[in-house]
């Protein structure tokens, strides 16, 4: 019996066990391509995908190449942070072979990288992140890219509905994060600096809330003990009118991740639950109310969006350019060392100024605990 969901083409590694649970609920899975075999098979049996065309080489270019069918509107790139995601990418938009491409990461921590797939894009107004809609006419003969790339804190529920809260604080003067671990973040194995992967992550949602940052001051040190290192990065974001204080940390065996926002009226407290395993948000205005829970994950929520925009036909470059952004800002994050740096988000960022996978240094600002 046929099925009346949309079909797509599906190519993963190990990051298809988070993925393939929830497509397979909204889509169906046509093509499937997957390196390692063992996993492969797996997948299959895991997930009943028997009727799924899987590839029988191991050659993705070729795997791509052969396939012919239109109705195919969406590849989905269920891949870590590393280079086979990068050459899909590139080859696929460089022969327009799809328009609608998800990634369940960023494809690389390489600011140059971004900026080239983003002029391999070449869509309509690329540096503004509006969503935009081609007139019906043009829609064949002038198609856009819609790219979107998965952010696992820009994703979540509660976060939109705290900038839309905002407004109820009055003047905002400060915001405060500390956090040890991203919640439900499933790091890729080639990512060699994860610290400065969570510190885009952390800068995407501060801009995300805020928007603009003028300037960064930051220093990086760790923290050694008998059984582990606890690598830190610690500074502010300076908007107009307000600062953004945080403490970024990885091999810290505490869960934290606390982010609050403090205006004239009270603030508010964004922070992972433990006992209910999912963010809550608090409103402390002059009164109590208890947290709002939010159960439901980035995950859902990033394929909820795809689907309107799918079913819309609409693109935006809202996600490239906010990764862009911010890993503009980690790296002037990395160069400070505690200096003031004002933000120039436009100028090229000279990779021999700072090597983006970098390891924190150790040595200097060491901190004996």
């Amino acid at each position: 019996m046929a099925s009346n969901k949309l079909p797509i083409c599906l190519i993963c590694d190990q990051k298809g066990f988070r993925w393939i649970p929830l497509i397979i609920k909204q889509w169906e899975i046509k093509y499937m391509f997957c390196q390692d075999e063992e996993m492969k098979k797996t997948f299959i049996d895991t997930f009943g995908l028997y009727n799924t065309k899987i590839n029988t080489v191991n050659n993705v270019i070729k795997y791509i190449d052969e396939l012919k069918d239109e109705n195919i509107s969406l590849l989905f790139l269920a891949l870590g942070t590393n280079k086979f995601h990068e050459l899909i990418l590139e080859y696929v938009i460089s022969k327009k072979k799809f328009y609608y491409i998800f990634s369940s990461d960023v494809p690389s921590l390489n600011v140059q990288t971004l900026e080239k797939f983003k002029n391999l894009l070449n869509n309509f107004n690329s540096d503004k992140d509006i969503i935009y809609d081609v007139k019906k006419e043009f829609k064949n003969i002038n198609k856009q890219f819609y790219w979107n790339i998965f952010n696992p804190l820009v994703n979540e529920r509660v976060f939109y509905n705290l900038k839309n809260t905002l407004n109820e604080l009055g003047n905002i003067c400060a915001v405060q994060i500390e956090s040890t671990f991203i919640p439900f973040l499933v790091e890729s194995e080639d990512i060699v600096n994860p610290l400065f992967y969570r510190s885009i992550l952390i800068i995407s949602l501060i801009e995300f809330l805020f928007e603009n940052p003028k300037n960064v001051l930051a220093k990086s040190y760790y923290i050694k003990t008998k059984e582990v290192t606890i690598n830190c990065l610690s500074g502010n974001v300076a908007f107009d009118s307000l600062n953004c204080y945080f403490n970024l940390s990885v091999n810290n065996l505490s869960k934290i991740f606390s982010l609050k926002v403090y205006g004239e009226n009270g603030f508010i407290d964004v922070s992972y639950s433990k006992e209910h395993d999912c963010f809550q948000m608090q409103r402390y205005l002059n009164h109590y109310e208890y947290p709002n829970i939010f159960s439901e994950d980035s995950h859902r929520n990033a394929l909820t969006e795809l689907q309107y925009f799918l079913d819309e036909q609409l693109y935006t470059n809202k996600y490239i350019n906010s990764y862009i952004s911010a890993t503009h800002t980690a790296i002037c994050f990395w160069k400070s060392n505690g200096d003031n740096i004002e933000l120039k988000h436009k100028a090229v960022t000279n990779d021999n100024e700072i090597d983006i996978e970098c390891k924190v240094e150790s040595g200097e600002g060491c901190v004996f605990a």
